[in-house]
């Protein structure tokens, strides 16, 4: 324990005003109104800074005992002459404090305190304001007070674990990302106070400490079987890094490079951790090479957590993690390696970017976030090449981020309030990756590092480093751009929308208009946008850096020549190669049509991520028809009869599905259906008619897309796959059979199987449902039917008396027919027939008012005089209850009825007949496997049942959001 030398403390009465009481064990006393009723930000004022803590924490966790005694000494600089010292407290009390200058050692004897419960301030001043704090001298605060481990994971929280013997034992642990740290001692809680931190912490003999740093000593306790373990001192750190835990575990180590790395976890789990600790050091090694600097401190800790929420956090020197991200069997799949492996990489990223290198507030955290999402997917590429990390990270972390647009929940610019949305950050740190050259960019990210090492940022910091690296270059005197780094950035760190760059080319003079507008219509926020370039005459897809940096204007005319492309008349051209810049590219319908001819030649032409990219971006363009002939999709499409790569299956898959919701219920459907059951055989045949592979060896993206062609194969009626799926279904319904103990049937499995059944076949099923409630999984599979005679059957059951059978009431039924409403396109007129025979008797029930008002927004204009019958007939029948308080029938003329089918009503009236015409003239056979190969799916690819993602179930639970 820290203890101070030859001064005599003052004890200070808690003083606060009565109508801020802060709890029960504060003392009142004496309203001083001055520290109180003065306007306050919500941030600390920046006069005093901390230098270095003294952290003493006495707890008895080990005898689960939740109090704790906690003494702090904070060392002060005052940097502007001040009335006051204002710190973070926060669920904190009975505080002792004491002040004195740190040169003389004299005691400051006119000092009290109170609290600002509003902002969580303690606030040092004099009893009488006046600049008791000096400009240029240090001060040292004592602080002596009691607090309590929660059960919150926020702050000091405890946890707890089952051994062997089912004994209940507990531990505890630190979360003080973003503002926990003052829910465990009064400090300085924001990212750009760094300081030193000695850490001691007191406990029962059978646990131990661990904390950022390396121990220093362990010595016995003031107490029997206590003892206290005291650490080294901290290089300069921001409070929300600052990590410790008191636990009874058990450890593996191991050393490379000279640095030792731990995996801490309870006695009965520590061999399941050997693997990711293995993983870890070779991490590690990686990024101190990928980014030129070593780790900093001398040790690295990995701890595993029985915690509820978030999978890891980033402390600097002792990451803790969430078990389940940290802990696994030797039989786990590559799904779970490669989510352990990138949540390993994630942190140790951050120890750089966040830990050595701090954002000076949180408005810049994309400078941690982006950067460590990024990397760890660089890293995680570099060893491990088998996961297809980057195509990963096109699609959940780049798809998320083109996803943004104005009707997105929270978009947002770069540089914003924001904790963890760290998508957009990253696809932009990616493409400056690439468009400044690789090996540039990295430059200049090592000089920012090494510049700002143990020091807090902002963005401008980055920049210049950036610009640094740069100048270097021998582009300088090349390309005008390469001295407007930092305004090239801005453009994209201060604006919340991505650019959609439209590419129209004058086939006459062989020139380029390009063009830029943002996805918000309204916004006039011009980018610098990399761009680079592919044509028929030179597509060399593998160089990514910058070919010309659009200016941030609305529109420019370039020569191709000027772009230094060769592009003649005949030519396609295509810009963003590999998608590595964070822009939408929309092309004229000239190239457009000449980039699908290439495709149907050659398909391998084109760069891989390009043919995905066409697909991801022509996508918003049928959602909104902006196109000027549907041929150009079509045309698109008909090549993926030859497309084996299921990156590009991904993205091609939601448009085919978006243009079969167009078509459905139209004479044009079964030709539409035919012509996917055309695409998708021969890459249905190639996934499931063969021999076994080990589903545990596939990608995470190789998984869900598979699961998504087999769920268009028999959305479109191929018949081996409904075969396949039927019998499948058959399977787990009826015979329980499991592919092994950890495998279970998919949902999206079930429903497809549930497709075609004959009657005694149904009839069989609805049996089971009703045999047990614990067969509900039937009630997101039943809905799949495409049996008008079932749906009725179904239908009925749902409002029968044998729904008590399986624990559900009559809201309960509600709930499921809307389920199958929005999930069965199939069984929507027979939903609204339904109704009609049946409002009567389910009026009254709680969900029913919702659903019929649900259910209104797809009326095509076709049914409205029908729609309007059914209204008025139940605004009718409401006039008989009293009790329909807080339910309220949509009105009759309301903008919401029919809402959700405009859009395919103005595809349809558009581009309805052009394309009935397209496919008549566009027939194609489809050779079905199962014709040739007896369907050997059925039997030879089995462990598709791993493919389960609860799909229908996450639907199930968010349809009423």
């Amino acid at each position: 324990m820290y203890k101070l030398i030859n001064v005599t403390k003052i004890w200070i009465s808690f003083l606060i005003l009565p109508a801020i009481a802060y709890s029960d064990d504060l003392i009142n006393a004496t309203a001083i109104s001055s520290p109180l009723l003065r306007p306050r930000s919500v941030r600390l004022p920046n006069a005093t800074y901390p230098l270095h803590y003294h952290l003493h924490i006495k707890t008895n966790i080990d005898r689960d005992d939740f109090m704790y005694a906690g003494n702090v000494t904070i060392d002060v600089h005052v940097r502007e002459s001040t009335d006051e010292i204002v710190l973070h407290s926060k669920e904190l009390k009975n505080f002792t404090i004491l002040v004195y200058d740190l040169g003389t050692g004299v005691s400051l004897n006119d000092v009290t305190y109170s609290y600002d419960v509003n902002n969580s301030f303690l606030i040092i001043h004099a009893h009488e304001y006046y600049q008791v704090f000096e400009a240029g001298f240090k001060y040292r605060l004592e602080i002596l007070y009691d607090g309590i481990i929660n059960e919150i994971f926020l702050g000091l929280y405890w946890l707890q674990y089952q051994t062997n013997e089912n004994e209940t034992v507990y531990q505890a642990a630190t979360q003080f990302e973003p503002t926990g740290a003052r829910l465990a001692f009064p400090c300085y809680d924001e990212p750009a106070f760094k300081a030193n931190f000695s850490i001691c912490l007191t406990h029962g003999n059978t646990y131990q400490a661990i904390s950022n740093m390396p121990v220093r000593s362990i010595q016995p306790g003031t107490i029997d079987s206590q003892v206290t373990t005291c650490f080294y001192t901290t290089p300069p750190i921001s409070t929300y890094l600052v990590a410790f835990a008191i636990s009874n575990f058990g450890y593996i180590t191991a050393e490379y490079r000279g640095l030792t790395q731990r995996l801490y976890t309870h006695a009965s789990t520590i061999n399941k951790g050997e693997k990711q600790l293995n993983a870890s050091v070779h991490i590690l090694a990686a990024m101190e090479d990928f980014l030129g600097l070593n780790y900093s401190l001398a040790k690295l800790d990995h701890i595993a957590l029985n915690k509820k929420y978030g999978a890891a956090m980033e402390n600097w020197g002792l990451i803790m993690y969430k078990e389940s991200f940290l802990l696994y069997d030797d039989e786990a799949d590559s799904q779970v390696k490669f989510k352990g492996f990138l949540t390993l990489a994630h942190e140790i990223a951050h120890q750089w970017f966040g830990n050595l290198v701090s954002p000076i507030w949180w408005t810049y955290a994309w400078l941690t976030e982006g950067f460590a999402t990024y990397f760890s997917y660089i890293i995680i590429d570099m060893l491990h090449p088998e996961f297809q990390s980057m195509e990963y990270f096109l699609v959940e972390i780049a798809a998320k981020a083109y996803s943004y647009n104005e009707y997105s929940m929270r978009p947002h610019p770069m540089t914003y309030y924001v904790e963890h949305e760290n998508d957009i950050p990253a696809c932009v740190i990616k493409m400056f990756h690439h468009a400044f050259n690789q090996e540039t960019f990295m430059q200049g990210i090592n000089h920012y590092l090494i510049k700002h090492q143990y020091s807090v940022v902002n963005e401008y910091d980055l920049f210049e480093s950036l610009q640094n690296a740069v100048s270097d270059e021998s582009l300088v005197n090349k390309y005008n751009w390469t001295n407007s780094v930092s305004e090239i950035l801005l453009s994209w760190s201060h604006n919340k929308w991505i650019p959609i760059v439209t590419v129209q080319r004058n086939y006459d003079a062989n020139s380029i208009t390009i063009r830029q507008q943002s996805k918000n219509i309204e916004s006039i926020h011009y980018f610098w946008i990399p761009l680079n370039f592919a044509s028929a005459s030179d597509h060399n897809f593998e160089r990514t850096t910058v070919d010309y940096f659009m200016p941030p204007v609305k529109e420019i005319t370039l020569n191709a020549t000027d772009l230094n492309i060769r592009l003649s008349n005949d030519d396609w051209l295509i810009v963003n190669k590999q998608q590595t810049g964070f822009y939408h590219v929309l092309y004229d319908d000239e190239n457009l049509m000449k980039i699908v001819q290439a495709l149907q030649e050659n398909h391998l032409l084109i760069h891989e991520l390009n043919r995905a990219d066409i697909f991801q971006n022509i996508q918003p363009r049928i959602e909104h028809y902006d196109i000027q002939t549907a041929e150009v999709i079509f045309e698109l499409l008909k090549y993926l009869h030859y497309e084996e790569s299921l990156l590009v299956w991904n993205f091609a898959t939601p448009i085919i599905d978006l243009l079969g919701r167009n078509l459905y219920g139209t004479a044009t459907h079964e030709y539409y259906k035919k012509f996917i059951r055309y695409l998708v055989a021969p890459v249905y045949s190639r996934l499931f008619n063969k021999p076994i592979i080990d589903d545990d060896e596939l990608t995470v993206m190789e998984l869900t897309t598979q699961q998504s062609i087999l769920s268009l194969a028999c959305d479109y009626d191929l018949p081996e796959a409904n075969q396949y799926t039927q019998r499948l279904a058959e399977d787990r319904i009826f015979r329980n059979v499991q592919v092994n103990s950890n495998s279970f049937m998919s949902d999206a499995v079930l429903c497809a199987g549930m497709r075609y059944l004959n009657d005694s076949q149904f009839d069989a099923i609805l049996q089971v449902l009703s045999s047990s409630a614990t067969q509900d999984y039937l009630l997101y599979a039943i809905p799949c039917t495409q049996n008008e005679k079932h749906m009725q059957k179904y239908l009925k059951y749902l409002i029968s008396d044998d729904i008590i059978n399986i624990n559900m009431n009559i809201s309960d039924s509600l709930i499921n027919i809307f389920y199958m409403f929005k999930s069965n396109m199939a069984a929507r007129p027979i939903i609204w027939r339904f109704i009609e025979h049946h409002y009567k008797s389910l009026i009254s029930a709680p969900f029913f008012l919702e659903m019929f008002n649900r259910l209104s927004e797809y009326v095509h204009t076709e049914h409205l005089k029908q729609y309007h019958d059914l209204h008025q007939q139940i605004a009718i029948a409401l006039r008989d209850f009293d009790d329909m308080e807080n339910k309220t029938l949509i009105a009759a003329d309301s903008s919401r009825i029919g809402r959700k089918v405009k859009t395919t009503e103005s595809f349809l009236q558009r581009f309805g007949t052009e394309i009935h015409e397209w496919l008549q003239h566009n027939q194609f056979p489809v050779f079905y496997a199962s014709i040739a190969e007896k369907n050997n799916a059925c039997k030879q690819r089995p462990r598709i049942l791993r493919l389960a993602s609860n799909l229908f179930k996450t639907l199930f639970h968010m349809i009423l959001l």
